[in-house]
């Protein structure tokens, strides 16, 4: 009896393996960053984490610049998406007093860190630094929108000084999230959670009527 021939295995089209190498890449970089910070991630370490050739990964991204900046952009769009989903999950303005506390489970990830790693770098790399202020001011700009959004379905109005709020409260997050990596201070970032949440309440008082 013939056996069945079988059918020949497709092949993907190149955009999608071409997508899924550069998400590999980008996954990679961010392991590195965090496990060994900007200094040791090097082109050749990220194609080792990725299992990917060096060919391939300078096809993606020809210069570390050009993979830095992709990390960054892939973490915002990841954050963007973690902070939609928890938007389902609670009152609006329930969810603006629990904002610290949510802040701080997205920025204190590896992803989170490796960003910061990056910014941290750019410091002494001109090329990095110019590049990645102009992506972090486009960044900020579609955050501050998306802030203000959240404030208004709370039922309240942006408070006058609501970017540089926003920005307070990013910074803070992110100087927890670094303390943290070096001192293990669970309890010290919690306690300082709590303040961040009761400034939020001091920021828009009517809050509690919304509650």
């Amino acid at each position: 009896m013939d056996t069945p021939a079988q059918s020949p295995r497709l092949r993907r089209p190149q955009a999608e393996r071409s997508a899924d190498t550069r998400a590999k890449l980008i996954q990679a970089a961010i392991t590195c960053l965090y496990r060994t910070g900007y200094s040791a991630t090097t082109v050749s370490s990220v194609a080792d984490e990725a299992g990917v050739s060096r060919g391939a990964m300078t096809h993606q991204f020809p210069a570390k610049t050009d993979l830095m900046l992709a990390v960054v952009q892939s973490v915002f769009e990841s954050d963007s998406a973690a902070y939609n989903a928890t938007i389902l999950e609670m009152e609006p303005a329930r969810w603006l007093v629990a904002l610290p506390q949510t802040m701080w489970s997205v920025i204190s990830r590896p992803s989170g860190i490796a960003v910061m790693e990056i910014m941290l770098a750019s410091r002494s790399e001109p090329d990095l630094a110019e590049k990645l202020r102009a992506q972090q001011k486009r960044i900020d700009e579609r955050a501050h929108e998306w802030s203000a959004e959240r404030v208004r379905a709370a039922g309240l109005e942006p408070a006058p000084e609501a970017e540089a709020i926003h920005e307070l409260y990013v910074a803070a997050v992110r100087g927890l999230a670094l303390e943290a990596v070096f001192m293990n201070n669970a309890d010290g970032v919690q306690r300082s959670l709590r303040v961040l949440s009761d400034m939020m309440r001091r920021f828009y008082p009517d809050i509690e009527d919304k509650l």
